[in-house]
């Protein structure tokens, strides 16, 4: 992956695992101190069209196969593309920054590439229980899209519907599950602080806003 320089000391991310409310409390904390926000979810396919055959593996792959493919590539092509992004992610970032006073990033990123040209002071992680994920994951307005478009599929029987719905969100939350205690990572639970509000009130007080 392609190095870059240090994240400017006025942005802030807000990580997550899928369904951990990421993109609520963005919406509340961007309103709350006039932060510029830039979603992850809303820039992942823009990534795509700067992609580079001989640098980007995983997001100039094949996927014409893609449901042939086992959990555990489905989940590794997942890291992957976000892995390649990241690199585009902070250098955007980098560059708002210069124009905004304070700016969020909320969604997926490689958290040990993050590591090691960002302050962990600057990051939050909000977790919670991954029976939540799975419960919720298609209650997501982004994942209600995927679900429709797999649910509208012609040619393939009620089965393997069901088989497709149920791997691609497996792949998804096991790609994306990670253990960021474990990586000295501030972390908020959503079921020690259900509130939204409240959980971004917890966030400004740490990220000192």
């Amino acid at each position: 992956m392609e190095k870059y320089p240090k994240v400017n000391r006025n942005v802030y991310f807000l990580l997550g695992c899928p369904c951990a409310g990421k993109t609520t409390v963005a919406k509340l904390l961007t309103k709350r101190n006039n932060i510029y926000c830039l979603s992850g979810d809303e820039r992942r396919f823009d990534f795509y069209k700067h992609a580079d055959v001989s640098r980007h593996k995983y997001m100039t792959m094949d996927t014409s196969g893609f449901w042939q493919w086992s959990l555990d590539e489905m989940a590794d092509w997942e890291r992957g593309v976000i892995s390649e992004q990241t690199p585009m992610i902070i250098r955007e970032l980098n560059k708002l920054s210069e124009s905004h006073k304070f700016v969020l990033f909320e969604g997926m990123i490689d958290i040990k590439y993050l590591l090691s040209v960002a302050e962990r002071d600057h990051i939050a992680y909000l977790t919670v229980d991954r029976a939540v994920c799975e419960n919720d994951f298609f209650g997501r307005d982004d994942h209600n899209g995927m679900k429709s478009s797999i649910m509208r599929t012609e040619g393939i029987s009620e089965e393997e519907k069901k088989r497709r719905l149920d791997i691609r969100q497996e792949a998804a939350i096991t790609a994306f599950y990670e253990d960021a205690q474990n990586m000295g990572l501030q972390c908020f639970s959503r079921e020690d602080i259900s509130s939204p509000l409240d959980m971004a009130k917890h966030i400004e007080q740490y990220f000192g806003l």
